[in-house]
């Protein structure tokens, strides 16, 4: 490795956060001649482009940049080489009201002349509903364009964006105020879709929930680009567990998302400019009535750091090959949770997907089924019997022997059901079909009322029937 790359490694050691040393040593580039100084972790944050509901960009494989322009077009306080370029958004006097006045630079604070610029409108109005419209403008040769007559009531929002290349560079939302317009000054970076010249790191979490009748699963990774070379990826696509369904992307402010490839995983799309940024997505896996899961799912390049969280109940236990012993804790809403871990630190690891093993899960015994199906039947026929279906002049007192061993058997399973639930050995929703479909079974039977259990606390007891006015005649 070259002096020059080996500097690049160790201020990315220092600017990333714990466990995202792990970025890309990027090519060196005669454009970029101040790449080697990479930016604090801080500057970095604050260069990243805020950004909403981003169309997508044509596909070209990288941007191009302003040539011959002097590095005397930087504007007064505009950073040197080498450090990442602020954008800007703010009201200001010297813009006329109901104006948004935009420039347009490079990296370096050169003006990007002739670009088209789109500003978005967005209305919102509760009793008028949503509307959505949009401007073009043309930048002169300072880089200088000009949105006039636009509204300043609060419920227009508005976005300026450029799309160069395969990547779009946008401001946050904002209203214009009453006094005064907008002043905006927005950056464009040299891009890439080759991972190994963009100077970033990932770290990546995956959120499982246990529900009764199937995991859901979300994912979240986040990108910390501390280079001056915007990633826009292209076919990066992440494997996601077998049998895999109910994908559903989050829509975020950047056209930084995720999108469904069928039946294989997820692809990852958008800009990635130097700053934070971050994309997730939730999916399902079905549960079977067996105590483990065992799923692998891959994950974008570079990611440093990786955690994988479980929610768990006493029983359960959380195991990923390679990553450190999972810890017990809770999350927000009191859950008690096992988080494994897995941080590389070394220049040469790469993490390209993991497996993980949920163990414990709570299950229905197949006993509690066996038992209510014979019950039902049971039951069914001694329906059937007191309409005397079955009757032969020998009186009923087989079947009603039958009832009451019936009865007897539910009673225990319906015990049971209440152990399993104080244990956390079966879930919330399961438990309370099961206990409705055993009391129903029960009461079909049509015997005397006598010690048949009923909710109270954790002691079931059921009242007795009141007499109906043909049986207290």
């Amino acid at each position: 490795m070259s002096a020059v790359r080996r500097l690049i490694a160790l201020c990315l050691a220092a600017a990333l956060p714990v466990g995202l040393a792990h970025a890309a040593d990027p090519a060196p580039s005669a454009s970029a001649p101040g790449a080697a100084a990479a930016p604090s972790a801080s500057s970095a944050a604050s260069a990243s482009p805020a950004a909403a509901n981003a169309e997508a960009a044509p596909s070209p494989e990288t941007q191009p940049s302003a040539e011959g322009a002097s590095p005397q077009a930087m504007p007064a306080g505009h950073p040197g080489f080498g450090e990442p370029q602020a954008d800007l958004s703010d009201p200001s006097p010297a813009v006329a009201p109901g104006s948004i006045a935009a420039t347009i630079v490079t990296d370096q604070g050169m003006p990007l002349a002739n670009q088209q610029v789109r500003l978005g409108i967005m209305f919102q109005k509760v009793a008028e509903g949503d509307s959505r419209s949009e401007k073009f403008g043309q930048t002169d040769a300072r880089g200088n364009v000009l949105f006039t007559g636009l509204q300043r009531a609060s419920e227009y929002a508005y976005r300026v964006t450029v799309s160069v290349g395969s990547a779009n560079y946008q401001t946050a939302p904002f209203n214009l105020k009453q006094e005064m317009g907008q002043r905006v000054v927005l950056h464009v970076f040299p891009a890439t879709s080759d991972s190994e010249r963009a100077m970033f790191g990932m770290r990546g979490y995956l959120y499982v929930e246990t529900r009764d009748e199937l995991f859901q699963c979300e994912a979240l990774f986040r990108v910390f680009n501390v280079g001056q070379i915007t990633w826009v990826p292209k076919d990066v696509v992440i494997q996601l567990p077998k049998g895999f369904k109910a994908f559903k992307a989050q829509e975020g402010m950047t056209d930084v998302k995720f999108e469904e490839v069928e039946g294989v995983g997820a692809r990852l799309k958008g800009t990635f400019p130097p700053g934070q940024s971050e994309a997730s997505f939730r999916f399902q896996l079905p549960k079977s009535n067996e105590d483990s899961l065992v799923f692998r799912m891959g994950v974008p390049p570079h990611v440093a750091e990786m955690r994988v969280i479980a929610e768990a109940s006493s029983t359960m236990n959380l195991s990923v090959d390679g990553f450190q012993p999972p810890v017990p804790t809770a999350n927000q809403n009191g859950q008690r949770v096992l988080v494994a871990v897995k941080q590389l630190r070394e220049r040469n690891e790469e993490l390209k997907d993991f497996t993980a093993t949920i163990s414990g899960i709570p299950t229905a015994g197949p006993g509690r089924w066996f038992a209510l199906a014979i019950a039902g039947c049971m039951a069914i026929g001694g329906v059937f019997a007191a309409r005397g279906a079955f009757e032969t002049g020998s009186g009923t007192s087989g079947t009603i022997a039958d009832k009451k061993r019936a009865r007897e058997l539910l009673l225990g399973e319906l015990e049971a059901l209440e152990v399993a639930r104080r244990e956390e050995r079966i879930g919330p929703r399961s438990y309370q079909q099961s206990r409705v479909a055993l009391i129903d079974a029960i009461a079909r039977l049509g015997l005397p009322p006598s010690a048949v259990p009923r909710k109270k606390g954790k002691i079931m007891t059921l009242r007795k029937r009141p007499k109906s006015a043909a049986e207290r005649g």
